[in-house]
């Protein structure tokens, strides 16, 4: 975000105090980050943009300079969500939302309808649920990597306030909610694109080679069900924003444009995308 000044600020919801930043003018993209990421997730992404925009972003509660709060469900994320709509967004913004932040984008455009003008969404809002054993999930997540890892990413910037409890609680809730997420995409009246990773889970391992099918299989449905929607497959793993912003830059831009030209956003199937060439 170095185009032009970038101003900081807070803006309450509750005792929470949500860290924000904002450049640039024009059709506003309002970036959601996926859970555990924080602001600097959008940074390579937000530099390769190539149209005029107001850019904002800004950390949901218990990550990057926001403050912490002990209420960490995904309802209270979504609270966050809306305040940042009601108090910075401006009319009818385009959401990108990565990861956890792209479920929570579907979900409050579907409670807001006419509100939101796209949403693009990266590797989330999938409605297929990968935790197959929470008890599991929890055990996985209880490592000390969890524990103080968190405190060594703040060094770079992506700090978060998640105990590893906390931490899978949020992820088994946001699976389970996933299972719902189809009746959340019925409500939704504006453009969609998704860009999604072949590899969500990893490469190695019985389980990942599951999720990772369990994935595809959900991604197909949508488009199957949602003809209207754009659905790109990436071949790599669930950290887009890091390894392909060139692509997702280019996406969005594209996407954009497309929109306020009022062009037909075309599906592209699932399985046909130039990025599956050779598999």
């Amino acid at each position: 975000m170095s185009r032009t000044k970038v101003k900081h600020y807070k803006v309450a919801n509750g005792d929470v105090q949500l860290a924000v930043s904002e450049t640039g003018q024009g059709q506003t993209l309002l970036f959601f980050n996926g859970g555990g990421a924080t602001q600097v997730s959008w940074k390579r992404i937000i530099g390769e943009l190539q149209g005029h925009y107001r850019l904002v972003t800004f950390d949901f509660r218990n990550h990057g300079k926001t403050s912490t709060s002990h209420n960490t469900s995904l309802e209270s994320f979504l609270t966050d969500a809306e305040v940042i709509m009601d108090k910075v967004a401006g009319p009818r913004p385009l959401i990108i939302g990565w990861s956890l932040g792209a479920d929570l984008a579907v979900w409050y455009t579907a409670r807001h309808p006419g509100r939101v003008a796209g949403l693009f969404l990266i590797d989330g809002a999938v409605p297929v649920n990968l935790v197959i054993d929470p008890e599991d999930t929890r055990r996985r997540l209880n490592t000390p990597a969890m524990k103080f890892g968190p405190l060594l990413l703040y060094l770079v910037g992506m700090g978060y306030r998640l105990t590893p409890d906390e931490y899978a609680a949020l992820t088994i809730e946001l699976n389970k909610r996933r299972e719902q997420l189809l009746s959340a995409y019925e409500q939704l009246n504006c453009p969609v694109e998704l860009v999604l990773a072949t590899k969500v889970a990893g490469e190695k391992g019985d389980r990942a080679e599951r999720n990772n099918a369990l994935w595809r299989s959900g991604g197909e449905q949508l488009g199957l069900l949602y003809p209207a929607f754009s659905i790109q497959w990436l071949d790599v793993s669930h950290q887009l924003p890091f390894k392909e912003p060139l692509s997702l830059a280019h996406s969005l831009d594209t996407f954009v444009q497309r929109m306020q030209g009022g062009s037909p956003i075309p599906t592209v199937p699932a399985l046909e995308t130039s990025q599956m060439e050779g598999k």
